[in-house]
């Protein structure tokens, strides 16, 4: 389990580094959030981050879709505490494992200590419902933080696409100081914005 989760830790960092590639300044969700609503968000063929995916992602392992999408501290943050929430879960059954009592198919029937079994189990359902909270949170913040990178994306793209460069060759005529007509060459610049 060890392995996946370093693999995992690994690719999606790799991923982070090259993903921003994209633009020259600061692409950080903290630096995005207060220019874009991500409630106006509208998707397109071109964005870089899928909502879905990575909010699918972020439930089951959360923390893995804000590292995907360059919000490497964030997604740290949500791996870590789904690792300590795991760690209480683990600690609570091996407790319960520790002082129950089965039967002979192996189901639990009661428990050595029972006060030490009752506040074993709400540990273990406590922190099972927390880490189900830190799932649904961890989604629902990845798709904040991708609709926001992603409308800024498009924002970058149309200011790109709008605004162009052009040369041309002109012919024209030119007055001289004579007041008689003179043809003249050049080249024009055309800046559109």
């Amino acid at each position: 389990m060890k392995r996946i989760l370093i693999t995992l830790l690994i690719a999606s960092l790799t991923f982070s580094v090259s993903n921003a590639q994209y633009a020259g300044i600061s692409t950080r969700y903290k630096d995005l959030k207060g220019s874009y609503n991500p409630k106006e968000y509208v998707r397109q063929p071109t964005d870089p981050y899928n909502v879905s995916w990575y909010g699918v992602s972020s439930f089951f392992i959360p923390g893995i879709g804000q590292l995907l999408s360059g919000e490497t501290w964030r997604g740290l943050a949500f791996m870590g505490g789904e690792a300590v929430l795991l760690s209480i879960v683990r600690s609570a059954a091996n407790n319960i494992e520790s002082i129950a009592i089965t039967d002979e198919k192996g189901f639990v029937t009661g428990f050595t200590d029972e006060a030490a079994g009752r506040r074993n189990m709400i540990v273990l359902l406590s922190a099972l419902g927390a880490d189900l909270g830190l799932s649904i949170w961890s989604c629902i913040d990845v798709q904040k933080v991708v609709k926001v990178k992603n409308m800024y994306y498009q924002d970058l793209t149309r200011r790109k696409s709008s605004m162009e460069l052009s040369f041309a060759p002109a012919l024209s005529v030119a007055s001289t100081p004579s007041g008689s007509l003179t043809p003249a060459a050049g080249v024009a610049l055309q800046l559109k914005f």
